[in-house]
């Protein structure tokens, strides 16, 4: 047979159909094969459960260990210069007469020169000076500090009274607050875990308050019945009671 030769315009159809076999080949395979499965959006993850926040509180009842008293020496004049002197001379001579007795700590306070005014139909002009020194004591021996309250009253003003604690009673009530406060924390978690049907419970956070309760502000005195005393009666300072706290607060984790 005479081999058949194929026509020009013919071979080209054929080429052209060509990417198109190819390309639904291709579609049908791809089709073929298995849809992957869809992924599930991530969400968010659950709320942790059983956890307790929980707080406890450590009291103390402390009689202040130490007295504090606070005068002034004040002069009103003229002269400002004469009144620095003398104001200064009052508080050279308490010093030394707290210096003088035992137990007693010394510390000047401020020392102010302002202007005094009056009013003179109906208009302010100055009328001299006011020179002010402050003095504070401390002492814990409340009697001595009284005694030499009555002494320095008849040159000075006896501004207030009261108490304080000392550094070293600070120290020991906040040690033992600070445990009692943490050991009921834990009888507290423990019965908590219990009530609610758990077996124990695992802390998460906490936190140690500081001493709480030491803070009163000395009493003021009438300075006219201090000053007029002329037999130096003591003056009273009563210690009274301060109560101290400490807390403790945290959340834990109840376990079954």
């Amino acid at each position: 047979m005479r081999p058949r030769f194929i026509s020009k315009a013919l071979m080209q159809r054929l080429l052209a159909a060509v990417p198109f076999a190819f390309l639904s080949l291709a579609c049908q395979a791809q089709s073929s094969l298995p849809t992957p499965p869809m992924r599930a959006a991530p969400c968010c993850p659950a709320a942790p459960s059983g956890i307790v926040h929980l707080e406890a509180v450590a009291r103390s009842e402390v009689k202040p260990d130490r007295a504090v008293a606070t005068l002034a020496a004040v002069r009103q004049g003229p002269d400002a210069a004469a009144l620095n002197v003398e104001v200064a001379r009052l508080l050279d001579a308490a010093v030394e007469a707290a210096h003088a007795t035992a137990g007693v700590a010394v510390q000047t306070g401020g020392f102010q020169t302002t202007p005094r005014y009056r009013t003179v139909s109906g208009q302010s002009e100055q009328d001299g000076w006011t020179v002010r020194a402050q003095l504070i004591l401390k002492s814990a021996d409340f009697v001595a500090l009284g005694h030499l309250l009555a002494q320095l009253a008849q040159t000075l003003q006896v501004d207030g009274t009261g108490t304080e604690i000392s550094g070293d009673l600070q120290a020991r009530e906040q040690t033992q607050l600070t445990k009692m406060a943490i050991a009921q924390f834990r009888a507290r978690a423990q019965a908590t875990a219990h009530e609610f049907g758990y077996r124990d419970y695992a802390l998460r956070d906490v936190s140690i308050g500081n001493l709480q309760g030491l803070t009163p502000a000395p009493r003021p005195m009438f300075r006219a019945l201090v000053s007029a005393s002329p037999a130096e009666v003591p003056v009273p300072i009563e210690a009274g009671v301060y109560t101290l706290t400490v807390s403790v607060q945290g959340s834990v984790q109840l376990q079954r």
